[in-house]
């Protein structure tokens, strides 16, 4: 009986390693999603004559290789501005002036997308010489969350290894 347990004692070794591997490779994995996130909030105000202010917060370690790479401007549905960038100017909140005509009335919709995940979108209603919208706003929520992390995958690990046992 002892020469049957240990026939298997190699095995069990070979799963449990293999078990490890695969976990620090899907913790690897894992931990680029969670430092990639869309803009924390963003403020865009209009002023006549012809003038968009947009103030965008986007607090990151490094703006040079995670930033906003595109500002999209639309009016009454109408793409008017893409702006495409490489770094950001700061490296937590920056403002950008863009050229927009509009009229009391039209609808400005912009559209702050992340170099590495997610983007943010405001819409604001002109109302006439200087009208404004800000993360208080109800679309303030960002179009991407960051994954659950490592400890529900460290989780299931455990509770395999226990069960092998």
């Amino acid at each position: 009986m002892k020469g049957i347990m240990n026939s298997h004692a190699p095995y069990h070794s070979l799963v449990t390693a293999f078990l490890c591997i695969v976990l620090v490779i899907a913790g690897g994995l894992l931990m680029v999603p969670v430092s990639a996130h869309p803009p924390s909030g963003m403020s865009v105000t209009y002023q006549e004559p012809k003038e968009l202010l947009v103030s965008i917060t986007h607090a990151v370690p490094n703006p040079g290789e995670h930033y906003i790479n595109e500002v999209t401007i639309s009016v009454n549905g109408k793409v008017v501005n893409t702006s495409r960038y490489t770094s950001q100017p700061s490296a937590d909140t920056f403002s950008y002036t863009y050229p927009v005509e509009a009229v009391t009335g039209d609808e400005i919709k912009v559209t702050a997308t992340c170099s590495l995940a997610g983007s943010m979108t405001r819409t604001l209603h002109n109302t006439g010489p200087i009208a404004s919208a800000s993360s208080a706003s109800p679309d303030s929520q960002p179009t991407q969350k960051a994954a659950a992390g490592l400890l529900p995958v460290l989780g299931v690990a455990a509770a395999l290894l226990i069960g092998k046992k």
